[in-house]
């Protein structure tokens, strides 16, 4: 309650450096997030094209970079100085299918969890549906770490010993010492 009742004073009294800003927060403050498909699905076009097939990977990661920047969007925002976005707007983040693909499942969740939601459309379900999972399913870097990690260590993830959040940084309070 008390957090709730700084963030809405330091709302109330913090004062943008202009018209331009001051819109840009606002923006900022009232658009939802959502996830994107645009990276996820230019990222699977270039694999299935088997245009990077038996490369080095340095080699592959390198052709995919260049298909992505050939084909993404770039969103000119009103008001912003600085031309790109994450996404294909304001707020739009993008999935990396390659380290590690979202189930359908997944992607629910995100879009109705009651903290922080990320909203995903019936178009990026579809998608992920048809073409983004079939494709990276047992082919994403977390996939394929699984797969070479012992049996102990999925018993002691099952356990709740390491969980997803954990996977993706350092969790140094396992580490002893």
């Amino acid at each position: 309650m008390a957090l709730e009742i700084e963030v809405e004073r330091r709302r109330k009294t913090v004062k943008p450096l202009n018209a331009r800003i001051a819109r840009l927060r606002e923006e900022s403050v009232q658009t939802e997030v959502w996830v994107c498909a645009e990276r996820a699905r230019l990222l699977t076009e270039f694999y299935k094209s088997g245009e990077a097939q038996g490369l080095p990977v340095p080699i592959q990661r390198a052709l995919a970079f260049k298909y992505l920047m050939e084909r993404v969007s770039l969103p000119l925002e009103e008001g912003q100085l600085i031309v790109g976005l994450r996404g294909t707007g304001p707020k739009r983040v993008p999935t990396y299918p390659e380290i590690c693909v979202h189930s359908l499942a997944d992607l629910e969740i995100l879009h109705t969890r009651e903290k922080m939601p990320y909203r995903v459309d019936e178009e990026t379900k579809r998608l992920y549906a048809e073409e983004i999972i079939p494709y990276w399913r047992g082919q994403s870097l977390r996939d394929l770490l699984f797969k070479s990690l012992p049996p102990e260590w999925h018993a002691a993830y099952e356990a709740g010993v390491w969980t997803e959040f954990m996977e993706q940084r350092a969790p140094g309070h396992t580490a002893g010492g």
